[in-house]
Order: C-alpha cells, then structure tokens, then sequence
C-alpha cells in the first residue's frame, strides 16, 4: 500500500468526523443508550477475515484469507506476531516520524448489509484500534486515524451501496503515534474496542455539554447544544430514580437551562444519577446526569463543597485472555472488586478506557481521573542512558503539537458529560515544553468545570525557566518517601496527590498505612493511587489445564522488562494479593481508637453517616477463642466526626485478649452484598503477658557423644546435635524421625520483587545482598560443651555465620537445654557485623519430614504479615494446611511468613511440634525452600522439596516497596546488632 498518513506528524486524522460526547442514540419513543438491541445501530463485532503481513509494504486489500479473528480482539492474543512487553523504552528506533519499515499489518475484512434511504446517513464508529487504521468501503478510500485509545467517527454514506458491503481496515503495529504511547504495558496490537455503524437522520444532534450548578437548594443544569449550526427543535426531560419528571425545556438554540429544586447530588458513596431524554423530531439520546461539583479551596478538594480523599488505584485495560479487550462483565468484576476493598477512584492509567466504563463509574460511584493517551517516557533513554536532560524531548519539539494538543481533546470532548470524571489528566511522564502548554490551553478551552492534572515536569536545559505550573490544579508526585510526602502535605498550596505511590508488585507494599496515616492528618492532602490494579501477564496452560502465567522475555523478544508488568493488586485472573487486603484495611470506612476504658469511632466517610451505610459488629476473643460479641446498629456518626462508642465489654483478665470491631455492609449495594465486612480494628485488652510453660517431666535424660556431635535421649524422644552445623539434625519422636534434613540458621530470604535492588537482582544494584554474599552464609562452630544434670542436658555452642571471602556476619552463643519431656529451650545470644546496615531476616530454618501438613498459630493472620504490611492482618489463632499458608506469586519469591506470631504448631498424624516465646517471632512453613523460589522465574517452575520448611525467626525484614519507590523504612528492617531470640521448641506425641 501506498499510503503514508501513519509518518506525518501533521496528519493525525483524516476524514473523520469532529470529536463529539459519547452517547449511543436510538429512535423516537424508545429508551435506550445500549449498543445492543438498538434498531439505530449495526454493531460490527464479530469474526471478521483476517490477514496477517510482516510489512504494511506488503499488505493488500486483494483476495480472501482463510484466517478468522474476532473483533474485538488483539492479534498477538491469537497467534500472530508475538507479545512484546516494555516499561518505558521504545520498541522501535527513535526516530520520528519514521517507523521500521519492516511494520506488520493486519488487514480486516467482513460484509454487512444496509438499506439506504435519503431520510437516514451513516456514520462508522472505530472506539479503539492499535496503533492506527486505514478505512476502505467497497474498495474506496474512507480515512485515516490514529490515537489507539480514542473513538473516531467517519461518515461513510457515500460509500455505501444498497444490500451487501465490504469494509476492509488496515491496522498497523506502529505510527508516529506510537512515540505518544510508549505506557507500561505489553505492546499489543489490532482492533480492540467495539466497531459499529450508527443510523442517524439528516439532522441531529451532533454534540452536547453539560454542565451542573448549586445554588442553596436549586440546581442549574445548562446544555450546550452542537447541531451543525442549524436550527433544530430540541426537548429535554429530566427524570429522577423513581422516573417522575423533575424538570423539562424546550428550544431551538444553541443552549438551554433547567432546573430542578432540593436536588440529590452525586458522589461516590452515594452515586444519584437523574435520567436525561432529548428528543429530536427523528431520534431521542438518552443519557445519564449526575448533580456535582468540584473544586479546590485553597488546597482542599471539595466535591459538593464537602471535603474528599482519593483512596484510588491506577487501571489498566489488561486481561490474561483477552489483552487490551474488556468486556462489560469483565469491567464490572474490577469495579465489584475495588467496591468491596474500599477503593473510591480510579486513574485511567495512560489512556481513556472504554466509553461504557465512565457509565458504570457513574452508576457505581467512583472517582476518575481521565487521562490523555499520552507518555512518551521512552525519549528518556532515546540517547543512551536514561537521562533526565532527554525527557521532555517531544513536548519540547514544535513538529509533535498537533498530535499531543489532538490527544487531549479527543479526551475531554468524548468525555465531558461524565460525572465521575472530577480531574483530567493531560497524560503521564512525558515532559514539560510548549507543547504541554498548548495542551492545557485546549483542555481549558473545552472545559472549566474541572481540574487539571499534569506530574510530569521535567523540561529540556535550553527551557530553564520558560515554565511555571500555576496553570495546574494539583500538586502531583510520584513515589516519594514518607518523610519527603509529609513535607509535601505541609506545605501544598494546591491539593496534594500522589497520582503512583506504594509499587504493588509483589509481595507488597509495605508502609501503605503510614501514607493513609498522612493522607488524613493533612487537609491538603487529597489521597493517593497506588500503582497498580491488576498483574499483567498472558495466559497460558499445562498439559494437565493449570494455568501459567507469562511476562516479559517469554516470547523471544530481546528487548523487554520481565517480570516489572506483574505489579498488581489483583493477579491476571482477579484474585486478590495480600495487598489488596492491606489496602482495604487502610481504606476502611471507619476508624475506632481507644482512649482510657472508652472507645471512639471515627467515620472516614466523606458523604454518608455511619447509622446509613453500616453495622459495627464486636467480638471479644481469648486465645482465638470467642467470648463475647454484640452489635451497634442506628449509631448516628456523621462524616468527618468522632463520637464515643456505645459498648459495654464484660471483664476478661489474662493474656491473648482481643476486641475486634468489624465495619460490615448494612444494606445491599449493588456491589457490596448486605454483610459484607469493609474493614476492621483490633484492641489488645490483656491484663499480663503470655508465658511460655514447659511440659513437666521427671524422666531422665541423657546426652552420648557420636561421631559428629551428641545423641541427646529421653523415654519417647532422641535428638541428634551436629556439633559442625551448631543445631540438631534430627529429632526421633516415639520412634519416627520428624526432621527430613538437619535445621539451620538463616539471615537471608528469596528476594520479593521489591528487593530486587537492595537484594543485588537488577543489574545496576551495587552493594546488595548478594555482593555481600549473604546468601551463601554458613555456620562455622566453634568448641562445643555438654552439661548434664538427671533431668536436663545443656548443650553450649559458639558459632559464627560466615560465606567464602566475607567477614563473619554475625556471631552466636547458642545454648540448647533439653528436658526430660522432650522440651528444648533455645537460646541464642547474636551480635550481628557493626557494617551490615540490616539483614533480611535472623532465624532457624527446620526441614520437617513433608507430612507435617497442618499448622496452628497464633499471630497476625489469615494471610501473610510482614513488620510493614499487616495492617490487614489482626491476631487470633488460626489453622491452615502447609499448602494454603502458600502465596502462589507469579514471580516466586519470599512470601506466606507470619508477623508476631505467640505460638506455632505443625503436625502431622502421629506428632506435633511447637513452638512459642515470649517474645513475639515470625514464622514460615512451606513445600518450597528459599533457594528454590530464588532459583526460578515462573510459579509455574517450582519444585517441592520433599520436606517442610519451617523458619522460626527472631525478626523479618519488612517488604516495603522498592522495586519503584522507597525501601523498607528503617524501623521495619532487621538493623538489631545485639539481642538475644529465646524460644520454645516442643515436640511430642499427639495423643
């Protein structure tokens, strides 16, 4: 083919329509804005022939292929071409606005029949292609369109014919375009959003604004009218919930006002929408309204004038199975699942979703902030390294305006009647320069109502000084450290957000509830969106029908970013991480603090009162036994207030007692089922501490020297002490061995994504983990003495943990007392190396035999808790299987520990083993050891171990969020140089 619209910089579109609002119009007297079941729409998704050329050189629109691809879809998604994930570098050469010339092309081919009339044309609506499209009808030349994101609109009348036609769509893999879309995702192709014809009269309504105001308790709603300047009678009627009409008009202008008196307003937490029916003589569009306004006083955003926090998430369109292709069911699933976990906004991150999107964020009540199809966060490293000085090249350069100023008002004006969207978003980390400018200008052309979001300030050294940000709205910042975010929120002048903080990939984040601890302190400090919603990765099965998961470098790309797109709070599939449950807990809708003997609720809603929208459920727990438990249903808390808890608790002295209060879901949302629990608190009433009492025994027990250490024996039990490896390396309980391998010390783990740095696995880490080889560490022992008494044989043991070519990382006098009854006490004095900053964990690490399956703890649970993410956690005792104490990452890595844990047992049919202190541990118990999820780079890979790996640790380094953001803080890192870890260690026969 000869067309070359897709290497002109000045050519974004050719023979669309104007941008226009979205709506789906239908014929007089119905009522509907469905695409479905709409006698004014042909919907074109469906099978369509597909042909597939390595080179657009090559296409041509000839001929029939015997391929058939469904529409939407993406073309890799079916085996064409090949996936192809990158962060931010771009996947071709920088060298706008030229593209490889080897760049492949899809041709699309399919037949539809129309019945044509000189009372009706047609109009062809493409809502989302990659990267751009060339239009043929009939073997005409239609148009031209680029902007993957983004509808665009062609009026096709006069290339249709009576009966059968044939539309033919070339779609090309790469535009110039594709130097605006360089987002962090898996660089698919083809066409992916809904393909349809709309049936309109001659004269219609084009486009339309509007736009709401309060006064006292009078609404204004004001439309704008675009009828291709010609004179059109146009009625308006305004229905509320119940559909009684409220208000109504009439004209023929360009503008029209109502009014509707004691309005109900809209906002997340109570999403009213009112129904809009405009007729013309020939068709009707049916639409939603939402009564609200935004604003910023001083530095507080206000919606409604009330004050709000953005407790949100960044969204991308992005499934295993389908790609960049999201269906309704599959929006609302995500939408269902940030309802039920406390998430009130969404980032459209980088990109407009699918209208229909907008519609449901509406219904559902969600904030967005709607952001422009824009990042051009590849010109960072388009000269080698990554430097700053490159960053802004393309808003800097006068050839990219056009396109940049077009992206941004295809946004606003297809989505300016959408009241969930309260901010927009000019794109994500492209830069500053003139082009950002000119942008802005456009957006506030289009639109004055909202507020106008840019983080990306970064501009090339020959603009120093060429550029302020008075024109923004917001401050907006990514991923800074807590101490730098609190400066931030104290001295904001505008409202303060962090449109990316706390990196989920992994097994994280850590500190989420120090950030939401800030979030409310400061009334600048507008909220957050953690990065991001859900794991990206592409699906795959075994032989057998499991699923694996792949990511970046699986499909023989050379240049990728592995693994760095799994960085959800959702795995692909939608089951939640941990730290979706971390997240929901910081989020929660109440918070209950105590203050002497009384405790007070406060309610973090922003709009409804507690007694509206929840019952708080009380238990009162002893050792993760129920007590007590009551409820307060009608306790009138408004927003934003604290009032004292009506609640009478019967005294419980001793230790292990917990009061937990539950925020559970009154009424069914559509949603939120009735009963569902939206988050809690948890007090410790204890009146002493636990202790830790040994069985008693009065039978003997004796200690024999073997070859390599001490035989220790009682009447049901023998321990074998390795005098080389300072710990036992077995433990016979009634005859049956309990250990599969001898126990060892332990001070690293596997790496989680978020130590890929400190831990040395990214290729600019510099002192790491791994240089300083604690991986590789060892106990190296020293002299050895026994001493025995009738009832107890003491084993002392100096030692240090030392590797090849390292100084000793630490040094331990551990002492083992073994009891008569089998008990053990351990022991362990350790003075860590002054220079090591931290270790990532101190402990013991047993291998039980593989059938030591069933796990009884008291601690932090049900799932996994680290020092710095367990917020969603809260004690009792729990019991799970070896296997569902597993957290099955996509990338294996350290997981399924348990923070502050009293007690831990496993077992299996014939023995139980214990463990307890009084000073809280971690513990871990696992199929896999550490070296096997270091090992491998897919879930999928692992191997059992054939054992039961159980850590007992002194302390666990917390998880923070450093894969893209600040480390672990220093009061969750493992940093202790002297301390002394006694426990407990108790194994015996169950009865």
């Amino acid at each position: 083919m000869n067309y070359n619209y897709h290497q002109d910089l000045q050519i974004v579109r050719v023979n669309t329509m104007p941008d226009r609002s979205y709506y789906i119009p239908c014929a007089p007297g119905k009522a509907t804005s469905s695409k479905e079941d709409n006698e004014r729409v042909l919907l074109l998704n469906g099978s369509w022939q597909f042909a597939y050329y390595p080179s657009f050189s090559e296409a041509s629109l000839e001929g029939n292929s015997d391929s058939v691809l469904p529409v939407p879809s993406n073309w890799q998604m079916y085996g064409f071409d090949k996936h192809q994930y990158v962060n931010f570098d771009y996947p071709i050469p920088y060298n706008p606005p030229f593209v490889p010339k080897e760049n492949p092309c899809g041709i699309y081919k399919r037949t539809f029949s129309v019945e044509l009339t000189e009372e009706i044309r047609f109009y062809l609506n493409f809502e989302g292609v990659d990267s751009c499209h060339y239009i043929f009808l009939n073997g005409a030349f239609v148009g031209y369109s680029q902007v993957s994101h983004s509808t665009a609109e062609y009026d096709v009348t006069p290339f249709l014919r009576d009966g059968e036609n044939e539309i033919a769509v070339a779609v090309l893999k790469w535009c110039d375009g594709t130097y605006l879309e360089a987002q962090d995702k898996f660089r698919l192709s083809g066409i992916f959003r809904d393909v349809y014809l709309l049936k309109r009269p001659q004269n219609y309504v084009r486009h339309y604004v509007v736009q709401t105001s309060i006064q006292q308790e009078c609404a204004a709603i004001s439309f704008k009218f675009d009828d291709f300047g010609k004179e059109l009678s146009k009625s308006i009627k305004i229905l509320d919930v119940a559909g009684t009409l409220v208000a109504e008009g009439e004209t023929c202008d360009g503008t029209l006002c109502v009014t509707i008196d004691h309005p109900v307003l809209w906002n997340a937490e109570q999403p009213y929408l009112y129904q809009m029916v405009l007729d013309t003589t020939e068709e009707r569009i049916v639409d939603t309204i939402g009564i609200r306004t935004i604003s910023a006083k001083g530095n507080v955003l206000l919606v409604n004038g009330q004050s709000i926090k953005l407790k949100g998430v960044n969204r991308h369109d992005s499934y295993p199975d389908t790609g960049y292709v999201a269906s309704l069911e599959q929006m609302v699933q995500d939408l269902q699942l940030m309802k039920q976990h406390n998430i009130n906004a969404i980032r459209t991150s980088h990109y407009p979703n699918a209208p229909e999107f907008y519609h449901l964020c509406d219904e559902y009540g969600f904030y967005v902030i709607d952001e422009g199809d824009m990042e051009t966060h590849g010109a960072w490293s388009s000269h080698g390294e990554r430097e700053d000085d490159w960053y802004a090249l393309m808003h800097h350069d006068p050839r990219f305006e056009t396109a940049v100023v077009d992206r941004v008002q295809r946004l606003v004006t297809r989505d300016i009647n959408r009241p969930c969207v309260l901010i927009w978003s000019l794109g994500n980390e492209s830069g500053l320069g003139f082009n950002t400018v000119a942008a802005i200008e456009a957006v506030r052309n289009l639109d004055s109502t909202r507020l106008l979001h840019y983080e990306s300030k970064n501009f090339m050294p020959e603009d120093q000084g060429k550029f302020n940000f008075d024109n923004l709205d917001l401050e907006s910042y990514m991923y800074p450290d807590l101490e730098t975010t609190e400066k931030l929120a104290q001295e904001c002048k505008k409202p303060l957000i962090l449109c990316e903080f706390a990196h989920a990939m992994g097994n994280g984040p850590g500190s989420l509830s120090e950030y939401y601890d800030l979030f409310y302190r400061y009334s600048g400090f507008a909220g957050g969106f953690v990065w991001e919603w859900c794991d990206h990765a592409v699906l795959q099965h075994d032989a057998d029908g499991n699923a694996q998961y792949l990511y970046g470098g699986d499909f023989g790309e050379v240049l990728h970013d592995g693994n760095f797109c799994v960085d959800g709070l959702v795995y692909p599939d939608r089951t939640p991480h941990t730290g979706l449950l971390e997240l929901k807990n910081c989020a929660r809708p109440v918070h209950v603090t105590k203050q002497g003997n009384t405790f007070w609720a406060e309610n973090k809603l922003d709009f409804a009162d507690i007694s509206d929208a929840l019952t708080i459920v009380w238990t009162l727990e002893q050792n993760g036994t129920k007590i007590a438990e009551g409820s307060i249903a009608d306790f009138n808390l408004a927003p934003h207030t604290k009032a004292q808890l009506p609640l009478s608790l019967p005294q419980i002295d001793g230790s292990r007692v917990y009061l937990k209060f539950e925020y559970v879901q009154m009424a069914e949302h559509p949603l939120i089922p009735a009963g569902t629990s939206l988050g809690f608190d948890q007090f410790d009433l204890s009146t002493e501490k636990s202790t830790v009492i040994l069985p008693v025994s009065h039978h003997a027990v004796t200690a024999k020297q073997t070859e390599t250490g001490w035989l220790v024996c009682g009447e049901a039990f023998s321990y074998h002490f390795n005098t080389t490896l300072g710990t036992f390396d077995s433990c016979v309980v009634d005859g049956k061995e309990c250990f599969a391998q001898p126990a060892e010390f332990d001070i690293y783990r596997a790496p989680t994504d978020n130590d890929m740095i400190e831990a040395g696995i990214a290729s600019y880490s510099k002192r790491s983990w791994k240089s300083l080889r604690l991986d590789a560490a060892y106990a190296y022992t020293y002299e050895t003495s026994v001493e025995q008494s009738n009832t107890c044989v003491t084993i002392i043991c100096p030692l240090s943990l030392v590797a090849d070519r390292a100084a000793p990382f630490c040094t331990i006098k551990a002492v083992y007392k073994v009891y008569g009854s089998g008990a053990v006490e351990v022991n362990l004095h350790v003075s860590v190396r002054k220079d090591l900053a931290y270790l990532p964990r101190f402990g013991m690490r047993y291998f039980l035999t593989e059938d030591f399956q069933n796990c009884t703890y008291f601690g932090y649970g049900p799932h996994e808790s680290y020092a710095d993410k367990h917020a969603g956690c809260y004690k009792s005792k729990f019991h799970a299987t070896v296997p569902e104490l597993f957290e099955d990452y996509i990338y294996p890595q350290e997981n399924g520990s348990h923070y502050d844990t009293e007690e831990c047992t496993l077992s299996n049919a014939a023995t139980a083993i214990k463990v307890c202190s009084t000073t809280p541990f971690s513990f871990c118990a696992s199929e896999y050891t550490r070296e096997e999820l270091a090992a491998k780079k897919h879930h999928f890979e692992l191997q059992k171990s054939g054992c039961t790996v159980w850590n007992i640790d002194y302390a666990m380094t917390g998880v923070g969020s450093g894969s893209c953001g600040p480390f672990t803080l220093e009061q969750y890192r493992m940093t202790d140089k002297e301390f002394v870890f006694d426990y407990a260690f108790l194994p015996q026969k169950k009865s």
